[in-house]
């Protein structure tokens, strides 16, 4: 399938603007939903994954497990459906960076900043978390920022743990939603999502390595 040409409407719905990017298992595009008058992202499922239950379900749990989070610091995702062929998931549109680019173009950051952004973090992760969802893949290129506020996305790896049958689940998200509670995750469980957290500190932080070598030689 070759990628949607701008101003190709996606489901009768979505009007696509332009490519904004490209992942392991869908392709990104920036469309203007025709209903609501707003820009979204459209993320499509690449063809080759299409036939492929097992991408499918990833994608499917991806649009159901951030669906059922709503919270400030986390992306919203409004629509999900298919078009020609594969699925899309319609999800908010951040014009900001990624934490991962701001990184790259900033560090070191102020610490009181890196501090409002793990604090941000947290949050979202412990929202998540009393709801029975881990992510299992925070990093800095899955956090979003605009206007000092910080977003996570990618919820595709997310985990939803059902206390009473004391097992993973994804056949609906929803339904294990409702039967939910703090102790449906373990802490094991939530001190193991939060693992990398810590880790982006140093690099918020730290200047990047070519700076550093240039401060302590005195030369570029």
């Amino acid at each position: 399938m070759a990628d949607p040409a701008p101003n190709t409407m996606v489901d009768g719905r979505y009007k696509v603007l332009s490519r904004l990017g490209s992942g392991g298992m869908a392709d990104v595009f920036l469309a203007e939903d025709q209903q609501l008058g707003r820009k979204v992202a459209l993320k499509l499922l690449h063809h080759r994954f299409a036939q492929d239950p097992d991408f499918v379900e990833r994608f499917r749990r991806e649009a159901q497990a951030a669906a059922g989070l709503q919270h400030p610091n986390v992306v919203s995702v409004y629509d999900r459906g298919s078009f020609d062929d594969t699925y899309y998931i319609a999800m908010e549109y951040l014009p900001g960076r990624t934490l991962k680019a701001i990184i790259n173009e900033e560090a070191p950051l102020d610490p009181v900043r890196a501090i409002d952004i793990a604090i941000q973090i947290l949050k979202a992760a412990r929202f998540a978390h009393r709801r029975g969802i881990v992510h299992r893949d925070l990093k800095p290129a899955n956090l979003f920022m605009e206007d000092g506020v910080v977003k996570i996305g990618d919820y595709g790896l997310s985990k939803i743990i059902s206390a009473e049958q004391g097992s993973e689940h994804s056949e609906s998200i929803g339904t294990c939603l409702s039967r939910s509670s703090p102790r449906s995750l373990s802490a094991t469980a939530a001190v193991r999502d939060l693992r990398p957290v810590p880790a982006l500190w140093p690099g918020t932080c730290t200047p990047p390595a070519h700076d550093q070598l240039t401060s302590h030689t005195g030369s570029p």
